[in-house]
């Protein structure tokens, strides 16, 4: 679960700004709150961020996506020179910072890196392992030039840590990729230094970044006939005429001519790598030999593909077979069931159908999203939050979105403390606050409040003045 998020020197922010999720003063809808007992951490289930265009909403979402993507992928995207704060222009010589806290498998983590982006050294780096008052660093590095040094609790009797360490030491990796990059053997052989293991999972698996365009990554969830039922329940239910999902089976060649030849190859090789696993996975399945963790009771690879004109979905199945199926949305036309693909359902119907992994998945999730509104008619967003906290009462989960659909802000629908806004600085450089930092009163329209600009973040024209 994220706790806070903090970032200097990237994009439109300037000095340290942060972003949190624990609760606030708030006494009511309790049954948003999610209680960690094993931090003893209040923290909210959902956040939406307000602000008028160029204030910053999605440059946050952005420092999130290069975090995450830095410590999954060990290197920087190829613009990410140029992503600085360029209101001082003293900052391309100085480090980026980002600090996330977050919850993983009971433990509550501290994890900072600073770079400069420009050349794309680390600077700092260091993880935290936080219990009560106590805070240990699990590793740390100082500058540049220091070498990374290891708690005693992570090291064990032969210090191979320390080894690792000096094996990626010019890499220009975050430690905490390298640590995690083809080294099963390591952490199999070094229990003790699992916790680094668990930091990079969170990143992997919990955390999840969306841009409007961008599909979520569980849309797999479509294999299993329930969800398939429950993705078609959903949608009927926002409106959208569609009464329900089949999957029609079709070729090999069918779903490739819809990809370009990259993608081709990815998945000829991806499906190339699966088979013989899968495949061994079923001979011991049969012979009644012990599975290796991860492949018991898997059976079977999944693989969507998506695109504005089609899904399909690609299965190794346990009859040692890949199938492959094409995504029709079926509805009902003056009483005959008429499918279509994708590309004939509107704009608003398609991103719905990108957001409806959030209401259906039982993973432990946090949802970092840009732009919860796009595409979608308001009545539909306010319903989808409606939806959202209904269905994430017993869950482990959190939706941050930025947005512009102010009918969210009700005292009906959210907390108060569930509310940011961006704005902008005297510098131009982005702020962020909570109305939980405003202090705002219950009887406030809040809504009507924001559109008046009494806290700031919306455009103000010449004619308004």
């Amino acid at each position: 679960m994220l706790v806070n998020f903090s970032v200097t020197n990237f994009l439109s922010f300037n000095q340290r700004t942060t972003f949190k999720m624990e609760i606030g003063r708030v006494t009511k809808k309790l049954e948003h709150i999610l209680e960690d007992r094993d931090t003893g951490k209040s923290l909210l289930k959902f956040s939406a961020m307000f602000g008028k265009n160029g204030a910053g909403k999605t440059n946050f979402v952005r420092a999130m996506a290069i975090l995450r993507n830095f410590v999954l992928a060990g290197r920087l995207p190829q613009r990410a020179p140029d992503l600085w704060c360029k209101i001082d222009d003293e900052n391309k010589g100085r480090p980026t910072d980002f600090e996330i806290t977050f919850i993983a498998d009971k433990n509550l983590y501290e994890y900072r890196i600073s770079l400069v982006l420009a050349t794309g050294i680390i600077t700092k780096e260091e993880l935290v392992h936080v219990v009560g008052n106590r805070h240990t660093k699990l590793f740390y590095k100082e500058s540049s030039e220091s070498p990374y040094v290891f708690h005693h609790s992570i090291k064990g009797q032969n210090k191979d840590i320390e080894v690792l360490s000096r094996t990626f030491a010019l890499s220009g990796s975050p430690f905490l990729f390298s640590s995690n990059h083809n080294t099963d053997g390591f952490f199999a052989t070094n229990p003790q230094a699992i916790p680094l293991q668990k930091a990079f999972l969170w990143f992997k698996d919990t955390l999840e970044v969306i841009f409007p365009d961008q599909p979520l990554q569980e849309t797999s969830l479509l294999r299993y006939e329930i969800c398939k039922d429950e993705f078609a329940q959903l949608l009927k239910d926002f409106d959208t005429g569609i009464e329900k999902i089949n999957l029609d089976p079709v070729s090999k060649e069918k779903v490739f001519e819809n990809l370009d030849l990259r993608t081709q190859q990815k998945l000829n090789l991806e499906m190339a790598l699966v088979s013989p696993l899968v495949k061994f996975s079923s001979l011991q399945e049969k012979l009644g030999m012990p599975q290796k963790q991860g492949l018991q009771n898997a059976g079977f690879y999944s693989s969507v593909i998506r695109s504005r004109r089609n899904i399909f979905i690609i299965t190794l199945e346990k009859d040692g077979d890949f199938h492959f199926y094409a995504v029709k949305f079926v509805h009902n036309l003056g009483g005959k069931e008429i499918e279509f693909s994708m590309e004939s359902e509107s704009d608003g119907t398609h991103r719905l159908f990108q957001l409806l992994e959030i209401l259906i998945c039982k993973k432990e999730k946090v949802y970092i999203m840009d732009e919860i509104n796009r595409s979608l008619h308001p009545k539909l967003t306010v319903q989808f939050v409606k939806k959202y906290f209904s269905n994430a009462k017993d869950r482990r989960i959190q939706l941050v979105t930025t947005t512009h659909e102010s009918r969210i802000m009700s005292h009906d629908l959210v907390r108060r403390d569930e509310i940011w806004i961006a704005d902008k600085n005297e510098d131009d450089s982005t702020k962020l606050f909570s109305l939980e930092d405003e202090q705002v009163r219950i009887d406030k329209v809040l809504d009507q409040n924001y559109m008046d600009n009494v806290w700031g973040g919306v455009p103000v024209f010449k004619d308004e003045e």
